[in-house]
């Protein structure tokens, strides 16, 4: 542990940002998380970078390189070190002086950093202090420009996929040679090949190509999150998004305002869609490809991660002869395969299923599937009166976007037929106000629909690295965790996960079914606490209280919950049983009626080695009656 790590301690509570007693916690959190004091209290918010770099320069008297970038390095100085030594200590040499070597240093009293630099270099080392964020970003730059330029130079045209493109209902194979004098050079061809196959391989969902200033930045969504792979010299840009306007049959000469195409590969023995967007940005233009037909096929709805109470009621929905399911969630939360799930369960040969999507992700043998095509009129609202027509069984609607849409697919799941399809909103309550709000009348929701289900989808944790760590106090206190008694679980980083710590990835479920109560709230337009206190009689579970099952049988962590779940501020007071903000002015909670203490016995802080105090509800046989919660 460096020199100065008792005094920043010092400073800090000279400078009233924490009392003794916390900056003792905060030393014993990192001996516990095995980092340095310094990592621990940036990622606590309890320091910023700014003032730790100044500090350093301020206390070992040596130079403050405020405003650090990748342009202030000179490139074959950077190299003097491998890109693993340079990571490890959180340092880059910037600069050659004869024998010296200027380093910028997250931690310029780190000496065992400095004589490693020296040993490996044979040259002084000069420090100077700069902000981390910029030293990493500096990093990134440097080692991986080079990185790219030596990639595209030893691939070789990609024999794994198949360039595609649909004619006339067939599939063909392009022309190379025509391609290649339309796009540009070699490396073009080598570096389309080496990003898609690459993302195949990884099981990405979406390809981003970035033009900056000096460089093209590719990065590729996997499981949810976006992952840097390399960065390409900026000359090959003009000749890169040209190569992929004329695979997806965009006009290469419009630069100026977005397009929208799509072409297809072979990878191996699969078929993928790639749908191509252009954006004109600041440098140049961002293209984005989204990957479609990519996944290992269509999950059962067992393999999807819904708890198994929650499971059978969505069987059961399912096997209705008509109603409607609705899935909700944000973009990217895996609505299309829950959906897709429950229509593989649903499908046989009695069964005639029509699907209208906009775009089409999986292909699901036996059922008719139609895709949406707004230039020529066909939207889903117009598709969804002649499917009508075509004597359905079940329905997918990709999503009801507006009123009309709405109207059309209430009409069919009341005439009938099952009808599944998705909505934007937050929470599974939040869709019934939403369909007030799209005119739909509150006695055809509540006699229409037979399930809600919201849901998120958050990374797994590798088996490979799976080790036991100590979360901070404040991201707990942020997820409302009161069972204090157990043992947190995260990937430390391996091969197998690409350094992640996550592999996969699994739901996060909140299920509303249609109860008497629940109806009953939904034909008096009662309120979204009304309607969740309503479906709390009937064992309704939160997604934050889904999300605190996954953490404890192991399967995901604290930190990937909160980043893909919606919760509270931490100056509000809130539930314990709900998660829901509590007004000042209310003696128990309006959302599921759980007994709040007095406004003046609610805390609001707490100190940093303390965990936050909880209130329950006022008896065993409430809790009973309320099925299962936060409390135990």
């Amino acid at each position: 542990m460096s020199g100065l790590m008792p005094e920043i301690s010092k400073l800090l509570v000279e400078a009233g940002i924490l009392k003794p007693e916390e900056a003792e916690a905060l030393g014993r959190l990192a001996r516990q998380r095995n980092e340095l004091l310094w990592e621990t209290l940036l990622g606590d918010n309890k320091i910023t970078e700014a003032w730790l770099a100044e500090m350093f320069a301020r206390r070992l008297r040596i130079p403050l390189l405020v405003t650090f970038s990748s342009r202030d390095v000179n490139e074959e100085a950077a190299h003097r070190i491998p890109d693993s030594l340079a990571r490890k200590h959180m340092c880059i040499p910037y600069a050659n002086e004869g024998q010296t070597l200027k380093v910028a240093f997250v931690d310029p009293s780190d000496l065992e950093a400095i004589k490693a630099i020296e040993f490996y270099t044979a040259c002084r080392v000069k420090p100077v202090v700069a902000p981390r964020s910029h030293i990493l970003e500096a990093l990134d730059q440097v080692f991986s420009r080079s990185q790219a330029i030596d990639i595209i130079d030893r691939a070789t045209e990609s024999r794994e996929i198949q360039i595609l493109s649909s004619e006339g209902g067939c599939e063909i194979d392009l022309d190379r040679d025509a391609l290649l004098q339309a796009s540009g050079i070699p490396p073009i061809i080598k570096l389309v090949d080496l990003v898609v196959t690459e993302a195949l391989r990884v099981n990405a969902s979406d390809i981003h190509i970035e033009p900056a200033e000096h460089a093209i930045r590719i990065r590729l969504r996997v499981d949810g999150v976006l992952r840097d792979f390399l960065q390409a010299p900026a000359w090959l840009h003009s000749g890169l998004s040209t190569r992929l306007k004329v695979l997806s049959k965009l006009d290469i000469t419009e630069k100026r305002v977005p397009q929208d195409g799509r072409f297809k590969v072979r990878f191996h023995t699969k078929v993928v869609d790639l749908r191509v967007s252009t954006l004109p940005t600041q440098f140049g233009e961002k293209v984005v490809m989204r990957l479609l037909g990519s996944s290992e096929g269509i999950p059962r709805p067992d393999q999807l991660g819904v708890p198994a109470p929650q499971l059978e009621a969505m069987k059961e929905s399912v096997a209705q002869p008509q109603g409607m399911i609705i899935v909700t969630g944000p973009t990217g939360s895996g609505k299309t395969t829950t959906l897709y799930s429950l229509l593989d369960y649903r499908r046989s040969s009695e069964v005639n299923i029509v699907t209208v999507e906009d775009p089409i992700e999986y292909h699901l043998e036996g059922a008719n599937q139609v895709q949406i095509n707004p230039k020529a009129g066909l939207n889903f609202a117009n598709c969804l009166r002649s499917i009508l027509r075509q004597d359905p069984d079940v329905i997918l609607l990709g999503e009801i976007r507006d009123r009309e849409t709405a109207e059309i697919a209430f009409h069919a799941a009341m005439t009938g037929h099952l009808v599944l399809t998705s909505l934007h909103t937050n929470s599974s309550v939040a869709t019934v106000l939403r369909l007030l709000d799209l005119g739909v009348d509150p006695f055809v929701i509540s006699s229409t629909v037979t399930m809600v289900v919201s849901q998120r989808l958050a990374r797994t944790i590798c088996t490979e690295c799976r080790e036991p760590y100590v979360p901070s106090p404040r991201l707990l206190r942020h997820l409302r965790w009161h069972d204090f008694e157990f043992a947190f679980s995260r990937g430390r980083g391996c091969k197998a996960c690409h350094r992640s710590g996550f592999k996969g990835r699994t739901g996060i479920y909140e299920i509303l079914r249609m109860t008497p109560s629940v109806r009953e709230a939904i034909s008096r337009r009662a309120s979204e606490a009304e309607t969740l206190k309503a479906a709390r009689g009937s064992g309704f579970v939160t997604l934050i209280e889904d999300a605190h099952e996954k953490i404890r049988g192991g399967m995901t962590t604290p930190e990937e919950i909160a980043r893909v779940i919606q919760l509270p501020h931490d100056g509000e007071t809130h539930c314990t049983l709900c998660s829901r903000a509590i007004p000042s002015e209310v003696s128990d909670c309006p959302h599921c009626a759980a007994t709040a203490p007095a406004p003046e016995e609610r805390p609001q802080t707490f100190a940093v080695d303390k965990q936050p105090p909880a209130w329950k509800p006022d008896s065993k046989a409430w809790r009973k009656k309320q099925g299962p919660g936060l409390v135990n």
